[in-house]
């Protein structure tokens, strides 16, 4: 039980029955809720949860506001919460057993908040999975689930120890590298971002990782309208990375 978390709310509820990463130990709903009658829509929402859990045989327990109020972080849990197992991750050969596809190393990234709109955003752009460097996001992976509207929960994530090996081992098997910096680069609107693609970017303070760059075939920026010399935040970057990605691929496609 030391390795287990809670978390809260249906879309992260939902998207831990759907995973293949972690398993639900057990599921709490408030009671009182379900049997509410103003609120038909949300009664209904709950109940197909529930109803999906039983398919899968998840232990469900019927409980009060209380237990909510003790073990929940915040208020948004609409009464429904899990007690969840560790998450697994994955190895980066793992990662690549598919088709080639386009990966992003995310450099330098602390605050879980953030963490989670990335994880957000490459997975509605079709990314196909995320490398970060190896932590313990135990005590975080709440808010990384609700924060990523459930998408952490079925985005690949590879954590690695040794970023340098996994470079090369992206090369070696025929991966373009690619880094973002405000110098020296290309704009990614005139650089070609198809797979096969491993693309590092990194955060405000610390940048890319000095071996990283050194590695890099491709340098990207992002051009911007006015002059401004600051950098963008990493969660934006990714943003606007990942869906001139989406954007390309689906130009290539058509």
């Amino acid at each position: 039980m030391a390795t287990s978390i809670v978390i809260e709310g249906k879309i992260s509820v939902d998207a831990v029955l759907r995973s293949k990463y972690r398993k639900i130990l057990t599921i709490y709903y408030d009671v009182a809720k379900l049997q509410r009658k103003k609120n038909k829509k949300r009664v209904r929402y709950l109940k197909q949860t529930l109803e999906s859990a039983k398919s899968k045989e998840v232990k469900i327990e019927a409980v009060d506001q209380k237990w909510f109020e003790k073990h929940a972080i915040g208020k948004t849990h609409g009464g429904l919460a899990a007690i969840v197992s560790k998450r697994t991750y994955q190895k980066i050969p793992e990662l690549l057993k598919s088709i080639p596809g386009i990966f992003f190393f995310l450099d330098g990234i602390e605050d879980p908040y953030n963490l989670g709109y990335t994880i957000r955003s490459l997975y509605a752009a079709g990314i196909d999975g995320i490398v970060m460097k190896q932590r313990n996001w135990l005590d975080v992976d709440g808010i990384i689930i609700k924060s990523s509207a459930g998408t952490s929960e079925l985005m690949p994530i590879a954590l690695v120890e040794d970023i340098d090996t996994t470079v090369n081992f992206f090369k070696t098997k025929n991966y373009t590298i690619a880094c973002t910096g405000k110098d020296d680069g290309q704009s990614i609107y005139q650089s070609n971002l198809k797979p096969p693609l491993f693309i590092a970017i990194g955060g405000e303070k610390r940048g890319i990782n000095r071996n990283f760059l050194e590695k890099a075939d491709l340098r990207l920026t992002i051009p911007y309208e006015r002059e401004f010399s600051g950098s963008l935040p990493l969660n934006s970057v990714a943003v606007i990375i990942g869906f001139e990605i989406l954007r390309q691929r689906s130009y290539s496609n058509n």
